[in-house]
């Protein structure tokens, strides 16, 4: 059904708080779930609520208020310890700090060790760069999920790579996991009773499968075979060995974070960079089409277009049987 964002916002800031998060914290998390459920990434939206309140259950995350530990910092990097906390916190926490080294060295390295459940909607950290006319590079890695190629056993998370662009109206952001698929796709598609596409999965014998619930038991297969999964052991690398987090099963840990924002200025004026940007948008937008298709879009296009009509309009569609749950909680 469809409710007002305040709604939302209200109900998760207040289900959060009831599992033991502080106010600024659950703050934190709502804003990145109400993000990706404007752009309508249902899968890092609401129905993360019961997934971080089973973590908390078992002792996964923590709900602490401290801030992150600074393990090591230079006027162009960031290392922080998260101390198990959620990733949306850490994230945001962090983003803040590299924002303004990056306005004053250039070019900021974030590395985030032990993240716990989960690293959010990234395409949300991206646009906040993006606002502030810096580029974002990010790199997160998850508990396991997909299944190298060649492989039946899954191994790594869906690995997402994220990159944001600041332009002269709407930014590009490229949001991409590793996967065919993502963990929250399985999530809701259990949740609502879907099956999934063919090919995407394999279950717990490494067979193909189309039911979610099965996958789970599996795994998710990389995107392009070969290339996703080399995407994916890339990812890991970055933000897992290089951030001193988990590494597939070999090494453990909590999540782990990297991304990197630079300052366009150090190159070149922001004015003839953010033309060139936009150049660059027009001639995709006006290129040949092939048949069957009305419109190019660039990357995160779709997204700043759905984002703008839920602002508008001022109310988001969510399932029934997740706000359900949220209110039983």
């Amino acid at each position: 059904m469809k409710i007002k964002i305040a709604e939302a916002e209200k109900l998760s800031n207040e289900v959060l708080i009831k599992l033991g998060f502080t106010p600024s914290d659950a703050s934190l998390i709502t804003k990145n779930l109400i993000e990706a459920e404007l752009v309508e990434k249902k899968t890092h939206g609401l129905i993360r609520i019961p997934a971080i309140k089973k973590q908390i259950e078992n002792k996964k995350i923590s709900i602490k208020g401290d801030a992150p530990e600074k393990i090591s910092e230079t006027s162009n990097s960031l290392h922080l310890d998260g101390k198990n906390k959620p990733g949306f916190i850490v994230i945001y926490q962090s983003l803040d700090q590299a924002i303004m080294k990056a306005k004053e060295s250039g070019m900021v390295s974030v590395g985030l060790k032990d993240v716990g459940y989960a690293s959010g909607y990234i395409g949300a950290y991206a646009r906040i760069a993006t606002e502030n006319d810096l580029i974002f590079i990010g790199f997160n890695n998850s508990a396991g999920g997909l299944i190298p190629h060649g492989s039946k056993k899954e191994l790594w998370g869906t690995n997402p790579l994220t990159i944001g662009v600041p332009t002269n109206s709407d930014p590009v952001i490229l949001d991409m996991a590793s996967s065919m698929t993502t963990w929250g796709n399985l999530m809701v598609s259990k949740q609502e009773g879907k099956k999934l596409s063919e090919g995407l999965a394999l279950d717990g014998d490494g067979k193909p499968t189309t039911d979610p619930e099965k996958a789970m038991e599996g795994g998710i297969l990389p995107f392009g075979g070969h290339k996703g999964s080399g995407l994916a052991f890339i990812v890991e690398l970055l933000a897992g060995a290089l951030t001193g987090s988990r590494v597939g099963y070999s090494v453990e840990g909590g999540w782990g974070s990297f991304y990197i924002l630079i300052n366009p200025t150090i190159f070149r004026p922001l004015k003839d960079f953010k033309s060139d940007v936009s150049t660059a948008i027009d001639e995709l937008k006006n290129a040949p089409k092939a048949d069957g298709v009305t419109e190019i879009y660039y990357a995160g296009e779709q997204s700043n277009n759905l984002r703008k009509l839920h602002l508008e309009s001022g109310e988001i569609e969510v399932n029934d049987i997740l706000l359900d749950q949220l209110k039983n909680i």
